[in-house]
């Protein structure tokens, strides 16, 4: 069919949606449902996605985080992974003695950390004068430890190794915690209470960015001291997460030492698996797609069905559209036309009708996408091609699958027979 007769056919389309719009709307609703489902899920999880690529990023590329339990969890852990032996500071150092790769090795420790199958400590409570701050993120941590997270002092500075030696009571303090506690008055040098010691600022972070979707960042509410001051002050808690920057351009041969490393420290037998876990900014953003990719097979399913009822819909209001033209049909057929001219005409029908629903739903899905993000500027809202691309292509396949059936029945119409209809 050349293309002045895919015009013809166009016009001749929307000249009977105009002329039947209620039932047009009613007929296109379900694959305007269907893209605008797809465009909106592909916005949301594409704009999660681009924060957490963004916040790792942050951090550093080139570094390895370790810890002794999934840093991803659901469910119950089989007691094997319960069980395991928490992370050392001697871990680090054999790391840091027979890792080439490694260029830092940071040891850090936490006061409030999810352990599987134990319920956590009262979380610590930070005072100065009569304001306080519940739930702070209460670490140890050293020096370097400023230099590897990548993170940037809003005032003052981080302590220094003699600080850290010396079991200095001095802190750096993030974002929120400023905010809680010196709402209209400079923080350094003022000293903060922590169960039951008081410590020196020295420094405060800069804001980090948003979590997904706008939600608080909770590196904004550190409270970080030097390792060997959370030693003195709580020796009970031993249970290191370590962060290992590899040297440029050797991230896979420091994997390969990290993981030799803790394996022969640990005394990990040559069968057995690994007793910890270790994570780059690669493998959480693989995980985190993985995950995506089940959610789109779920959206993907739930815009199917979408599409599935705006099929059966079009069918329906061409299978009426072949009767109530069943004469027009018959004239076209006598004075010459031929099956496939008969069959584009319809068909060309049901297109512009699906279409027009798929190109509807795009464009009400960008219009959403553009008014949350104007609200909410926080919230990273793109809808990405692809997704556009699948939208669109997939309303005008139900057009084609759904408006061929009618198409080859008017086809098929006797000419005699359609002429005398009434």
């Amino acid at each position: 069919m050349n293309f002045s007769g895919i015009r013809e056919n166009t016009k001749l389309a929307m000249a009977t949606l105009v002329e039947y719009k209620f039932r047009a709307a009613l007929t296109i609703l379900g694959v305007f449902i269907g893209v605008l489902v797809i465009v909106e899920m592909a916005a949301v999880l594409n704009g999660f996605r681009q924060t957490i690529v963004d916040q790792m990023e942050g951090f550093g590329t080139r570094n390895v985080y370790l810890w002794r339990y999934p840093f991803l969890q659901s469910g119950d852990l089989p007691a094997a992974i319960k069980n395991r032996k928490p992370l050392t500071y001697e871990d680090a150092q054999f790391i840091r003695e027979t890792a080439p790769a490694v260029e830092y090795v940071v040891p850090g420790l936490a006061y409030v950390i999810m352990i599987p199958g134990q319920p956590p400590p009262a979380p610590p409570e930070l005072k100065y004068k009569d304001k306080s701050m519940i739930r702070p993120q209460f670490m140890g941590g050293f020096p370097v430890g400023e230099l590897v997270m990548n993170v940037r002092m809003a005032q003052g500075r981080y302590f220094n190794d003699v600080e850290n030696e010396h079991r200095a009571n001095v802190c750096v303090l993030g974002f929120n915690v400023v905010e809680a506690l010196f709402p209209s008055e400079d923080p350094i040098g003022k000293q903060v209470n922590c169960l039951g010691q008081n410590f020196t600022v020295v420094g405060t972070f800069a804001k980090f960015k948003a979590g997904p979707f706008g939600s608080e960042n909770q590196d904004d509410n550190d409270f970080i001291i030097p390792y060997w001051t959370f030693r003195k002050m709580l020796p009970t808690i031993d249970d290191n997460f370590i962060v290992a920057r590899m040297r440029e351009g050797q991230m896979k041969e420091g994997l390969v030492q990290i993981e030799q490393a803790l394996r022969i420290h640990r005394g990990v037998s040559p069968m057995a698996d690994n007793d910890f876990e270790m994570m780059t900014s690669d493998s959480f953003i693989k995980v985190f797609d993985d995950i995506i990719g089940g959610v789109f097979v779920v959206t993907m399913f739930i815009s199917g069905i979408a599409f599935l009822v705006g099929g059966i819909g079009v069918m329906n209001i061409m299978l009426v559209a072949v009767t109530e033209r069943t004469r027009e049909i018959g004239i076209r057929k006598a004075v010459g036309a031929k099956k496939a001219d008969i069959i584009w005409q319809f068909l060309t029908e049901a297109v512009t009708l699906t279409g027009l629903g798929g190109g509807a739903g795009l464009l009400f899905g960008w219009l959403i996408a553009k008014g949350v993000m104007a609200l909410v500027p926080s919230l990273a809202m793109v809808i990405p091609f692809w997704a556009g691309a699948f939208g669109f292509i997939g309303s005008v396949a139900v057009g084609i699958i759904f408006g061929l059936w009618p198409a080859v029945k008017a086809a098929n119409l006797d000419p005699i027979a359609a002429l005398r209809h009434e």
